[in-house]
């Protein structure tokens, strides 16, 4: 099989939440080219990120259990640097991005239809409402930009209608303000055209948003009382949030420099967990900063901090240098994924945590467009 064929495959099972068959079959395929990896193709940054989290599990109260999942995290890593080493042409590029967005868009219907039987958040059997909502708030960027480049105009429209439609419906509060805060930076970066879409699609969304809770009203299913539950300050759910943030907060006072070890926040969290928290047992923190400062120290945290400004970084400077649509759609959707991550978790579980490595590589390969010609592969 072709290495356009394998990528388009990976790029579908991505937007599809399915990341860990995507991340298998592409892996496994360029096994071979991994030897071709010299150490000059990880820089300093990078190698930071990997000691301090190894450290991080290897000094773990639970070391066993954190040297596994730093383990599958070195896989993700190996992943990356395949990536950034294939001859990701901006032609091909895209053509992979479309196959991410079809693959999102079916798992935007798929979650719009659980809505429709369920009456009260739109999730599907692979993803949860937070999963799905990493998905799609990372995916309209890219449509709404491809928008300006291709002729299939109609078919991105259709697609950027049910992605919004099943971000709003999955109820994702933290998925929808990455979104913002993407679309923010694609306003201050973009020229008018790009504004002025931007204008269009708050109109689009907040049409969608008020047919559904009117909708919600006349059938009288769960998702208008939900939707309170979401804009309300002090709902439970936050207040609760709060309580995990404070346990987090004290994991990282008592373990400062190596944290509780990589991915050992829910071995840990019993331990720290506030008598008013309702949950005996918690995977992550619900905030990535907290998370990386609780489970890998200082280190951890100022390492990957480093790795992902570094992302920003190649993103940003590509499209100040060649002021593309390609560029600004992926350092969006980038945005919208990371954004995200201040109020959840989605990306330590293997299936949506590969979404950050991919963007992470075509951001790199973007930033490197001179070099496509001297790719190993």
């Amino acid at each position: 099989m072709r290495i356009e064929e394998i990528l388009y495959i990976f790029g579908f099972l991505l937007g599809m939440g399915g990341g860990t068959f995507g991340f298998i079959i592409y892996f496994f395929s360029r096994i071979p080219k991994i030897r071709k990896i010299s150490f000059k193709d990880i820089d300093s940054i990078l190698i930071f990120f990997i000691i301090s989290f190894f450290l991080s599990s290897l000094f773990s109260p639970f070391m066993e259990f954190s040297l596994v999942n730093f383990l599958v995290l070195l896989f993700l890593v190996l992943c990356y640097l395949l990536l950034t080493k294939e001859n990701l042409s901006p032609l091909l590029i895209d053509k992979v991005l479309d196959y991410f967005i079809f693959g999102a868009t079916l798992l935007a219907f798929s979650g719009i239809n659980i809505f429709f039987y369920k009456g009260i958040f739109a999730e599907t059997p692979i993803l949860s409402k937070n999963g799905l909502g990493t998905v799609l708030a990372t995916t309209i960027p890219l449509v709404q930009l491809k928008m300006f480049s291709s002729n299939n105009k109609l078919w991105y429209f259709i697609s950027l209608v049910i992605l919004i439609t099943g971000l709003i419906l999955s109820m994702s509060q933290g998925a929808i303000l990455g979104l913002i805060l993407a679309e923010i930076l694609i306003f201050i970066l973009g020229d008018i055209k790009v504004k002025r879409q931007i204008f269009y699609i708050s109109i689009i969304t907040l049409s969608i948003l008020s047919f559904f809770l009117i909708r919600s009203i006349w059938v009288k299913d769960n998702l208008f009382s939900f939707f309170l539950t979401r804009v309300d300050p002090y709902s439970n759910s936050k207040t609760q949030r709060i309580y995990i943030w404070k346990s987090a907060c004290k994991m990282f006072l008592d373990h400062p420099i190596f944290g509780v070890g990589f991915s050992a926040f829910s071995k840990v969290y019993p331990y720290y967990r506030l008598p008013q928290a309702i949950e005996e047992n918690m995977s992550f923190a619900h905030n990535l900063p907290l998370n990386l400062l609780a489970e890998t120290g200082i280190l951890g945290f100022i390492s990957f901090s480093l790795f992902v400004f570094q992302i920003f970084y190649w993103g940003i400077k590509a499209y100040l240098r060649d002021r593309d649509f390609l560029s600004l759609a992926v350092l969006g959707g980038f945005t919208a994924y990371m954004g995200h991550q201040f109020f959840d978790g989605t990306m330590w579980s293997l299936h949506l945590g590969i979404i950050f490595f991919f963007f992470g590589s075509i951001l790199k390969r973007l930033y490197e467009k001179d070099t496509f010609s001297s790719s190993l592969f």
